[in-house]
């Protein structure tokens, strides 16, 4: 068919003789046409799905392609409630949630985790670590992590070095240690109260370390958050001495006053027997002598 119906005359007739093979060969005539001005169809492509627990896209299904995880909001809030700061290092699943401590015991019950797995969680300050190391897991496997001896896996502490075993199971608890001003970064005197552990040095209280300082941002922030900080303790220091001279000096006072009253109560009891004695001596001689004259 060389033309379109459409670009006849309004006077020329439909070619005929062929009843319905006519009208589908002009049916077919319309549709070639449309497709050529038109173009090709667009093929529908499916909607991708980002994957809320191993950060995958996948096509639009309803689980993941990648973790196996389904995205519907009972699976989601299943995976929510045993998320938590630990984390088992695993080449198959490297972007797959933390999980709670619960989660790592079943995984050690169950064969998962041995003692040559690397995880990390709250008792290693987020650090990679081996189970054999890791606090609170160490003793599941059968060692000890701070002697490596062999323990009981329901122990509470380590009978050779009486190492504790007991960790916190805040599922919102991350473990990391206090924020500290590397070398360089910071005054020497704000070093040099840095240099032990959080809480123990030189005398500064541990909330000085660990609670102020970690809210600083930058090191700038941090340094002049700690010098402030030392400022305050130091004035309070000296607020505490002048204190403790006063009251060591009203104590003394107090002494004091307590020993002159004790004298002079002593003093003015024994001041009425005196008179006494002197009383009794004046009237016997008195006595004496109207017997005398008498006599």
């Amino acid at each position: 068919m060389s033309e379109c119906f459409w670009n006849r005359a309004p006077d020329e007739p439909v070619p005929s003789g062929g009843g319905s093979a006519a009208v589908s060969e002009v049916r077919a005539g319309v549709m070639a046409e449309a497709l050529r001005i038109a173009g090709d169809l667009p093929t529908p492509q499916p909607r991708s799905v980002l994957c809320p627990f191993c950060g995958s896209v996948t096509p639009g299904a309803d689980r993941c392609a990648g973790c196996g995880g389904r995205f519907d909001p009972l699976s989601r809030q299943a995976t929510q409630n045993h998320m938590g700061p630990w984390f088992v290092r695993d080449e198959g699943s490297p972007h797959r949630p933390g999980c709670t401590y619960e989660t790592v015991l079943r995984m050690v019950d169950g064969g998962q985790i041995g003692l040559d797995s690397v995880i990390r969680g709250p008792s290693t300050r987020q650090f990679w670590m081996l189970a054999r190391h890791a606090p609170g897991v160490s003793h599941r496997l059968g060692v000890c992590h701070n002697c490596r001896a062999s323990v009981r896996p329901d122990a509470f502490q380590c009978p050779e070095c009486h190492a504790a075993f007991s960790i916190d199971r805040d599922r919102q608890h991350l473990g990391l240690g206090p924020t500290r001003p590397l070398p360089g970064q910071g005054a020497p005197e704000v070093l040099a109260m840095q240099a032990g552990p959080a809480g123990v040095q030189a005398g500064v209280p541990g909330d000085i370390v660990a609670g102020d300082l970690a809210g600083a941002g930058d090191a700038d922030e941090m340094v002049g958050h700690a010098r402030a900080r030392v400022a305050r303790y130091r004035e309070e220091s000296r607020k505490d001495r002048q204190r403790g001279v006063i009251a060591l000096v009203l104590a003394s006072l107090v002494v004091l006053a307590s020993l002159a009253y004790s004298g002079l109560v002593g003093a003015r009891g024994g001041e009425p027997g005196v008179s006494a004695g002197l009383g009794g001596s004046g009237a016997g001689a008195e006595d004496g002598v109207v017997r005398g004259a008498g006599g």
